[in-house]
């Protein structure tokens, strides 16, 4: 086989690898970009005032938060949100007085 053969063979070649990357960067970045739509519907979700909106929110944004289309340093932010979230959470409970739905504080002496 004459050299210009195998040089326009290599250089066919490459320009199918070329493209085979193209297209695989192109459907990561694609299925990235709804993954992170979807977190920002759930994380939407997740501070409704609706208790039943919320768990939904919640039970979608730990599903698509474990897709394999999300890179590592992107579940690293999606675990501070849900940590962050989940604090705030506990510290408006704290605010509340720690009181108990049945009307009394076990916490507090009886002042008679």
């Amino acid at each position: 086989m004459p050299a210009q053969a195998w040089i326009t063979l290599i250089v066919g070649l490459l320009a199918v690898v070329g493209v085979v990357g193209t297209v695989s960067q192109r459907t990561r970045a694609d299925n990235r970009s709804q993954s992170w739509q979807r977190i920002t519907w759930c994380l939407g979700r997740t501070v409704s005032e609706n208790d039943d909106e919320a768990a939904l929110g919640w039970r979608v944004f730990g599903t698509v938060a474990t897709t394999p289309f999300i890179a590592k340093t992107d579940r690293r932010t999606l675990r501070v949100i849900a940590d962050h979230i989940v604090t705030e959470s506990d510290d408006v409970l704290a605010e509340s007085g720690g009181s108990s739905d049945n009307g009394t504080d076990t916490d507090t002496e009886d002042p008679r």
